[in-house]
């Protein structure tokens, strides 16, 4: 059990020739023939890394109107592009891609902070929010660039060829995410030793997983390059989903909640600053040191990338902890005594 102590650690790590499985495996959704190196550098509560992927061969794509899009959950499926009036059109021409959004063919701009574009998008310290995109017309009556703003981004059809998604995929692998050790607030009472891990029906019991291990829970940032393409992965726990073993509701937390340490005058009471608790309102099979009710947990990262070439979507990856703390729910009686005189 996790003892909440504050431990800084500094972690450097090189993981060299991670082999990648063939693209049409649904596991994971790696690049075919692809090898990657990882160089993680982590600071307590602040971890980052840098991911390099290299592959042999391209992901099979298609050229002309066909193309990929990506759903909410970062998985690919084949779909055509059209304008406003419903006609097919091509989704790439040459590094523009069609946004329905605009009805035009885009780029994202590269444009300074300081660029007078940004003057009617900036938040109130003044830095800009959203992106600007040009933009233009391949038509008969062919226009020059001129940009456009959009607060969360248009849209963007996968270019044919390496499937930007199926790449950062093996990207994130290669991170080699930890599955979450959880932390819970029951004890091992002195005296109590053979019971094990016990907590009282009632009380609020603190949830935690282990945030001094940033592949655990951190952010991080991966980037991968194929055919000419890189992507560029923010890497990020959001969320972890707590099983508390008693057949309740989860108890879902957007923090990795506070770790505490055993403290015999603390009160049973005291509720978790992060609000990362669970309350048992029943007791296991009194008596029996076998029954018990097992702790598990998922985290959550949600990845964010984006390409070289404009493209840019959001899945999330769930870890499951792999061992799972038992604790024994009891009671606690009050007994009323009488103060000496």
């Amino acid at each position: 059990m996790l003892k909440g102590a504050s431990l800084a650690m500094s972690i450097g790590l090189l993981i060299m020739g991670v082999l990648c499985v063939p693209s049409d495996s649904a596991a994971d959704g790696s690049a075919d023939g692809c090898t990657a190196s990882v160089k993680l550098e982590s600071q307590y509560d602040s971890g980052s890394a840098t991911t390099s992927v290299s592959c042999r061969s391209t992901v099979g794509g298609s050229s002309g109107q066909s193309s990929v899009s990506h759903d909410s959950s970062g998985t690919s499926q084949t779909s055509s592009c059209h304008d406003s009036s419903g006609a097919e059109v091509a989704c790439w021409v040459d590094d523009y891609w069609w946004s329905s959004t605009f009805n035009l063919y885009c780029e994202t701009a590269q444009l300074a902070d300081d660029n007078v574009l940004w003057n009617l998008h900036r938040d109130s310290q003044g830095n800009p929010q959203g992106t600007f995109y040009m933009c233009r017309s391949f038509g008969k009556e062919a226009t020059t660039d001129a940009p456009y703003w959009s607060e969360t981004g248009p849209a963007t059809p996968v270019k044919p060829g390496a499937d930007p998604v199926t790449v950062v995929r093996s990207a994130v692998a290669s991170l080699g995410l930890h599955p979450p050790t959880v932390g819970v607030g029951a004890y091992t009472y002195p005296g109590y030793e053979d019971w094990g891990l016990s907590w009282w029906v009632g009380a609020p019991m603190w949830l935690w997983v282990d945030s001094t291990d940033p592949l655990q829970w951190g952010t991080h940032t991966v980037t991968a390059t194929q055919d000419g393409m890189t992507v560029t992965a923010s890497v990020t726990a959001t969320q972890v989903r707590f099983d508390p073993g008693d057949d309740t509701e989860l108890v879902t937390c957007r923090t990795p909640g506070t770790p505490r340490p055993w403290n015999p005058d603390d009160p049973l009471s005291h509720h978790s600053p992060t609000g990362c608790e669970h309350t048992y309102l029943t007791t296991n099979q009194l008596g029996d040191k076998t029954s018990r009710f097992s702790v598990s947990a998922t985290v959550t990262w949600t990845v964010d990338w984006t390409t070289t070439d404009g493209q840019a979507g959001t899945f999330t990856t769930d870890i499951t902890s792999a061992t799972t703390p038992a604790i024994h729910v009891g009671e606690l009686s009050v007994v009323l005594t009488t103060p000496p005189h």
